[in-house]
């Protein structure tokens, strides 16, 4: 298991970064799309001057008004073809909104598994729940939540294959420091990553991707993860961060990975400003966007590309990297509608406000009779006016009052691959 604090990856990573992985692949049996062999090289036999520098910005626990507001700021910058930077978020279910992920996902980011309590070393229940609240609660359609990140990072072998059983796509709880700076890998061949916990190795999951998480080795030789932010002042933060990134980028171009914590950077009546290191986020984010070929990608967009990579005079091209919305012609409650906020509540014409002891949310569904629970995630429905979304339509196409999908033409089809779980 992996026991992180919030800003400095553990000492004993550090005093391990130059252990190899004790995992072998042979490459010429691991091919694209479905096996790829741990590597610093890019995949596809790329050449790093013409690979992508791909950005990944992605967001832990709850989504809140507050919160998704920072997270609007730091992904205000555009990519290379005119499109909107896209970014991943591990949402974990106490005090979530799900008018709000219903909106973070519309506007075409990444909804990903964080577990319903937010807990390390996560039981099943766990991971199951929180997948279950996001389509039921959310309009997520349960094969595009294909990520998974562990809480405090503390996973084990046993959560790997978990998660595979679960069939999620891609692990993203792993760390990588220097010289186990891998690209994004499947784990046919067991993990590449966190040699220092024995984990390597194992497990073997035939087609399930790792994307490591990319550590900034500040001046003193420290990796730092989770909101380097907090570890040093904010010009020293910027020097580490450019460093690391020049690192990526002038050598074989893996992904640059910015981990963040949005509550470390809102501000709250009665706890310090987190301004200055907001800003200085920002201003770092702005700097390295205006850099030749770097692209704000969410982790579901990486592995695209990582399944079939083009160069990047090609990526523009690609239908994942587009970001045209839909154009249904008439205000749907699909999270592109118009939304307020008020006293900290998400209220529109056409949401649901449910309100519970411990928990109050809004959503376009259905609200539950009772409040979820880990056990009991998706109670009952108070009233039955709302509908679920259907297996062959994706959440911002669907009408939920109507029950009725808009999608009227192959380009925004779309069809179920999550097979449910037959046992527990």
């Amino acid at each position: 298991m992996k026991l992180l604090s919030i800003s400095t990856v553990a000492l004993l990573i550090a005093s391990v970064m130059g252990q190899n992985a004790t995992t072998s692949c042979d490459p010429s049996a691991c091919k694209l799309p479905d096996c790829l062999c741990p590597s610093t090289s890019p995949p596809g036999g790329l050449s790093p001057k013409d690979v992508p520098q791909f950005v990944t910005v992605t967001f832990d626990d709850s989504i809140q008004p507050e919160l998704l507001d920072t997270a609007y700021e730091l992904l205000n910058v555009t990519n290379p073809n005119g499109c909107p930077a896209k970014g991943s978020w591990y949402v974990s279910m106490q005090y979530t909104n799900f008018a709000l992920v219903q909106e973070w996902y519309a506007k075409g980011h990444e909804v990903a598994d964080h577990t319903f309590t937010h807990v390390g070393q996560p039981s099943a229940q766990e991971i199951t729940a929180a997948r279950a609240m996001l389509y039921e609660y959310g309009g997520v359609p349960l094969g595009n939540i294909k990520g998974f990140r562990a809480p405090f990072l503390n996973y084990t072998a046993n959560t790997l294959n978990e998660i595979s059983r679960q069939g999620f796509q891609y692990d993203s709880s792993s760390t990588a420091i220097t010289d186990d700076c891998y690209w994004p890998y499947t784990l046919d061949n067991g993990l590449a990553n966190d040699c220092w916990t024995g984990v390597c190795g194992t497990p073997k999951l035939p087609g399930v991707w790792e994307i490591p998480m990319y550590a900034v080795v500040d001046s003193a030789g420290t990796a730092q993860l989770m909101d380097v932010y907090l570890a040093g002042s904010v010009a020293d933060v910027t020097q580490w961060s450019n460093t690391n990134f020049e690192r990526h980028y002038n050598g074989t171009r893996q992904p640059f990975g910015i981990y963040i914590h949005p509550t470390h950077l809102t501000a709250y009546t009665g706890t310090a400003d987190p301004s200055a290191q907001r800003e200085g986020v920002v201003n770092f984010i702005k700097s390295i966007a205006s850099k030749k070929d770097v692209w704000f990608v969410s982790n579901e967009q990486l592995l695209k590309w990582m399944k079939n990579p083009v160069p990047a005079s090609q990526l523009a091209q690609q239908d994942y990297m587009k970001c045209d919305l839909p154009n249904i012609g008439k205000e749907i409650c699909n999270g592109l509608e118009g939304l307020t906020i008020s006293n900290g509540a998400v209220q529109g014409s056409l949401l649901n406000s449910c309100s519970f002891a411990t928990s109050n949310f809004a959503t376009c569904f259905n609200c539950p009779s009772t409040a979820p629970t880990v056990d009991n995630p998706t109670p009952s429905a108070a009233s039955s006016d709302r509908h679920l979304v259907a297996d062959n339509c994706d959440g911002v196409w669907w009408d939920p009052i109507a029950g009725e999908c808009l999608c009227q033409n192959a380009t925004c089809v779309f069809n179920e691959t999550y097979t449910p779980l037959t046992t527990q």
